[in-house]
C-alpha cells in the first residue's frame, strides 16, 4: 500500500461527492496491495516494547526529509493547535499519515474535551478548520475520544479477544518471532494474535477472494517500525482485506487509557498504523 494512492484515492472521492498498545484482532485494506513491502518510516521499539511501558511513553516517528513533509507537518501541527485552542489540550495524532504529504489536508472536528472526534480529507485547497466546504470531503480517517464513568467500563469497550480464544486454532508463522492463529467459517477468513496488550486479527473473505495471510504479514512488518500507543488494559486492531474499490474506512486501531478510549479508523492500513502511532 503506498499513501500516494491515498492521497490519489481521497481526491477521487471527493470529485464525487463535490470535491481520508497490546494486539489481537486485524483487517486489512486494499487486497490489491496486500503484500509484505517495507515502510518508509521506523519508529525506536516495537510494539512488543511499547506494551510493555508506560501509557504516556513516546510515539515518535522518524520523519522524512523532503520539504513537503515538512510542510505537511506545519499543516496538520497548525490544524492541531487550533482544535486545542477551541477545546482544550487533547490527544491528537501529529502524523497525517500520507507519507508524500499533502497541502491540502483539511479537519473538521465535533465534540468536547472529554469526547470529541476528528475528520480527515485531502481537498481541492486548504481549507480553515471546520470550513463548511470540509464537510463535503469524504474522510480517509477519523480519531475519536470517549471518555467513561470508570477505568474497567472503559476497558470493557475496547473490541479486545483474549488468547485463549485461538487455542487449538492452526498455527501461520507470520514473522521469526511473531505466529497468528487461523480461523476459517461462513465464507470468512480470519488471523489473529496477541502482541502485548494488544489483540490482533485480520479478516479476508473466501467469497471475495482476500486471504489475510499477507496482509498480516505485512501488519507484523508495520508494528516492527511504528511504536503504537501503550494500552493501560487493553487494545484491539482490526483490520480488513478489500478490493482495490472498496474504500471502506475500517482498519481500526482502538485503546484504552484511564477512563479514555481511543479509536483510530482509516481506509489503507499504513496511513492508521502511522497516525494511532503519532497520537499524543
Amino acid at each position: 500500500m503506498r499513501h500516494k494512492k491515498l492521497i490519489g484515492l481521497a481526491a477521487g472521492l471527493l470529485l464525487v461527492v463535490g470535491g481520508l498498545s497490546g494486539c489481537n484482532s486485524n483487517k486489512q485494506s486494499k487486497g490489491s496491495n496486500d503484500n509484505g513491502s517495507t515502510v518508509s518510516k521506523s519508529s525506536k521499539t516495537d510494539m512488543q516494547n511499547a506494551s510493555s511501558q508506560s501509557s504516556s511513553s513516546d510515539s515518535t516517528t522518524s520523519a522524512g526529509s523532503s520539504s513537503t513533509q515538512a510542510t505537511t507537518g506545519s499543516r496538520i501541527n497548525n490544524l492541531n493547535n487550533q482544535v486545542i485552542n477551541k477545546i482544550g489540550n487533547i490527544t491528537l495524532p501529529g502524523d497525517d499519515g500520507l507519507s508524500s504529504g499533502s497541502n491540502n489536508l483539511n479537519m473538521r472536528y465535533n465534540g468536547t474535551q472529554s469526547d470529541y472526534t476528528i475528520y480527515y480529507s485531502v481537498g481541492n485547497q486548504a481549507l480553515d478548520l471546520n470550513a463548511s466546504g470540509v464537510s463535503n470531503e469524504t474522510p480517509y480517517a477519523t480519531f475519536q475520544k470517549k471518555t467513561y464513568s470508570s477505568e474497567s467500563t472503559a476497558a470493557s469497550a475496547v473490541d479486545y479477544s483474549q488468547a485463549s480464544t485461538n487455542k487449538g486454532l492452526p498455527k501461520v508463522k507470520l514473522s521469526s518471532k511473531i505466529t497468528g492463529y487461523e480461523n476459517a467459517g461462513g465464507g470468512q477468513r480470519y488471523i489473529a494474535w496477541h502482541e502485548g496488550r494488544w489483540s490482533i486479527a485480520v479478516h479476508g473473505s473466501v467469497v471475495n477472494n482476500t486471504n489475510p495471510k499477507q496482509t498480516a504479514i505485512h501488519a507484523v512488518n508495520l508494528f516492527d517500525h511504528y511504536m503504537l500507543p501503550a494500552p493501560q488494559k487493553y487494545g484491539a486492531i482490526e483490520l480488513n482485506v478489500h478490493s482495490s474499490s472498496d474504500h471502506t474506512r475500517d482498519q481500526s486501531i482502538t485503546w484504552q487509557d484511564g477512563l479514555s478510549v481511543y479509536t483510530l479508523k482509516g481506509v489503507d492500513i499504513d496511513t492508521a498504523v502511522q497516525m494511532a502511532a503519532s497520537a499524543k
